[in-house]
This record gives C-alpha cells, structure tokens and sequence, in this order.
C-alpha cells in the first residue's frame, strides 16, 4: 500500500490541536514533479462534523474522531482497509519474526541481518529515528505566511512541510475535543505500528496550524511540491466519509504474500 502515511499523520496532528471545524474543505495541486503510485501527491482534505478525510491519487483515508476508527479506501481496486486490523496483523508478524530471530543460532541471524543489509529495526536491531522539527524558516504560499517544519528518518531529509496559523485562513470554530480524540487515535496508532522501532512524530507537530506547501525530497533534492490551492467552508457531503457501495474488505492474509 503507497501511502505517505507519515504525512498523513503529520497532517491529523495539526488539525486534531486546532479548532474544529465545520464542513470544511481544502484543494491542493502538485506544482513541481509529478506523481505516481509511488509518490502520491495530496489533492483534498475534508471535515465534516466528527469526520475527516484525506486523498492521494487512488488512495483516501477516512478518520471518524467518534470511533476513533480510520478506513483506508483503495479505489484502484474498489476495496477498502480497517487500520485496527492492519496494525494488530502487523504487530503480531512483528512479534512473530521477532521470536523466531531471537531463537537463531547467532551466524544464521547475523547471515540474515547481513541480507536484510544490517541490523533489523524492531527485532533487536537498530531504532528507526524519526524527527520533525522546526527550521526557523518562513515562507509565503499565496496570501498565507508559514514556518518550515522539517522530517528526517535516520539522519536524511525525507520532507519539508509549511505550516501556517489556522486564525490566518479564517477558519472558525471553538470546540475541539473531537479532534483531539482523532489526534489521540491515531498517536496511539502509529506508536503501535511502529512496534517499538520509532516514536510517533506527532509529539513534535506545533497546535493551530495546517500544512500550505509539502516539499519531498531524495538524496537531498526536491521530487514534489504540493501546494495549498483553496479553501472552502460548508457544502461537504456526508457520503464522504462512508465507504462506497461495492467497495469490498481487503483480505490482510493475501496482501502479506504481495
């Protein structure tokens, strides 16, 4: 599954310490580099009531703040993904593996860290590091002023994302215990599936803010940019933030062997 989930949490997080809104609807277009399923480009993020939603290409992830239960729809393939049962089928893989590594004589686990190219995150190797942080930088994406919050994995610059003050947009409303449910959902999610091999980067996502530019980079050059394009209050459908009819559940076991 090509999802930039790490975005997409990034994105949740900002959101969940802001203000909630009401049937709120942001565009985004990719203005440099192209997209593919590999490098899906964000194109639109709705809220509507406890709801929200994001999309990428053929990929959208639903998240209910009430259930604290987040749908990945894959509508290449009409099919859809519970991520409860993503996470505990891959924690319990994890978990699996793990045991079975621990139980090798030491040249056949060293033999296979060799294969697998060094030590293995999660199974007693090396802790994936990942970091979001800010780089003191402002910049200006159409009528809006935003700071620059960098993310590393490992030491190497994975992305940049602008963020600009929720209050900036206009965006209003006062209660915000329903997005914080989600952002408490979905922290606690990402911790799970990281299984021990990184912290979840949304304990350094700043409140009130929302993302305006999205600048990914490999070996240190720029592939993508996306940008924030519109802004629009009311007129989300709830039928949004439902699976469509027809849309089927993914079988897990079989997309193990993919």
């Amino acid at each position: 599954m090509h999802v930039r989930f790490s975005l997409a949490v990034a994105i949740l997080g900002c959101l969940a310490s802001a203000p909630a809104f009401a049937d709120f609807r942001a565009e985004f277009a990719v203005v440099k580099g192209g997209q593919n399923a590999e490098m899906p480009g964000m194109s639109r993020m709705e809220l509507g009531g406890d709801k929200m939603r994001m999309d990428t290409e053929n990929v959208s992830m639903l998240m209910d703040a009430g259930s604290g239960r987040m749908t990945v729809l894959m509508h290449d393939k009409r099919q859809y993904m519970d991520m409860q049962k993503v996470i505990d089928t891959a924690s319990t893989a994890m978990a699996t593996a793990n045991a079975a590594l621990a139980n090798l004589p030491p040249e056949q686990r060293a033999m296979i860290e060799q294969r697998m190219g060094g030590k293995i995150p999660g199974m007693g190797g090396a802790k994936v590091d990942v970091s979001v942080t800010p780089t003191g930088t402002r910049e200006r994406v159409g009528s809006f002023s935003c700071e620059v919050y960098r993310t590393q994995v490992n030491g190497e610059h994975h992305e940049d994302v602008c963020l600009a003050n929720v209050a900036d947009a206009g965006i209003s409303g006062a209660d915000q215990a329903t997005l914080r449910r989600a952002f408490d959902e979905m922290k606690a999610m990402t911790e799970k599936m990281a299984n021990g091999m990184f912290h979840s980067p949304l304990r350094s996502m700043p409140s009130d803010k929302f993302p305006v530019r999205m600048t990914r980079y490999e070996d240190n050059k720029v592939v993508q940019v996306v940008e924030l394009k519109s802004l629009t209050n009311g007129g989300v459908s709830a039928s949004d933030f439902a699976i469509p009819a027809g849309y089927s559940e993914a079988d897990l076991g079989s997309m193990r062997h993919h």
